[in-house]
């Protein structure tokens, strides 16, 4: 695959003309007169420079112009939208513009290219947390640059319900909780983490319960147990960083995190992965 890192590495010709000078940054030139793509060699100093050699990489039906504009920051959709298109037509090479009217290409887009990086979070609210934030930061461009995908696995807290139990706190929706309710129930449900069983022992000393853990730091939930890369959340703020699991290599941001600390855990986990 070849997806220049920059699109200031990519330049645009209307006309097929040799022995002309070529701007400094271009590594990459789109003769719109073919089409043909080339991969270029110049010398010399300054803004404009002495053009070497023209190496052909693509030309006339190998080469399809996305339809509209794209993000062309967003290395992990363009990828995905150049496969989805040269499976389709044919083509290996498929030029992207941006709202900005900036230029670049995938040439022979590899899908398996992309991180996939998994999201372990549970629900309500829906969409979670931490899909809600993720799906934001990639909307804006923030994360583009990454080539990442995400993956939801989300536990769905609505299968533990039952007559007798209670969920962390009101705000999840569900029902009874610990933060407003009574306890009265015989034998309850405690579904919540390790701190919404201390909340409940606290004012329930000696009681038999049953306790479902759905922190997905220490769940047994199955739906927890990463295949790749992944990133979650935990109440407990001593346990945010890289991590372990599964066998896995992930990042643990804290409950309460915002869009700024979840987009530098991402960067973060990235960087541990050597991509």
């Amino acid at each position: 695959m070849i997806f220049p890192e920059d699109y200031k590495s990519v330049g645009i010709k209307y006309q097929e003309r040799r022995g002309e000078p070529i701007y400094f940054a271009t590594q990459y030139l789109i003769n719109l007169d073919g089409p043909r793509l080339y991969r270029v060699q110049s010398s010399g100093k300054g803004f404009m420079r002495q053009l070497e050699s023209l190496e052909l990489i693509a030309s006339g039906t190998e080469i399809v112009f996305y339809p509209g504009e794209v993000d062309t920051r967003n290395r992990a959709m363009m990828i995905d939208l150049a496969a989805e298109a040269c499976r389709s037509t044919g083509a290996n090479t498929v030029v992207f513009k941006g709202p900005d009217e900036h230029v670049t290409f995938v040439k022979d887009p590899d899908p398996a290219a992309v991180l996939t990086i998994e999201v372990l979070d549970v629900s309500p609210p829906d969409p979670p947390w931490l899909v809600y934030v993720l799906e934001r930061l990639e909307r804006c461009g923030v994360l583009g640059d990454l080539t990442v995908r995400f993956l939801p696995r989300i536990l769905d807290l609505r299968k533990f319900d039952c007559d007798c139990v209670y969920y962390p706190c009101r705000a999840s929706g569900l029902g009874r909780s610990l933060d407003y309710d009574r306890v009265t129930h015989e034998k309850p449900r405690i579904v919540g983490c390790e701190v919404s069983r201390e909340i409940f022992l606290a004012g329930n000393a000696g009681k038999e319960y049953e306790f479902i853990n759905i922190c997905p730091v220490k769940s047994e939930e199955h739906i927890f147990d990463p295949a790749g890369p992944f990133i979650t959340r935990c109440c407990k703020s001593e346990r945010r960083g890289l991590t372990r699991l599964n066998g896995q290599t992930g990042i643990i941001v804290h409950w309460g995190d915002g869009p700024w600390k979840i987009a530098e855990a991402v960067r973060c986990l990235v960087k541990e992965l050597g991509r």
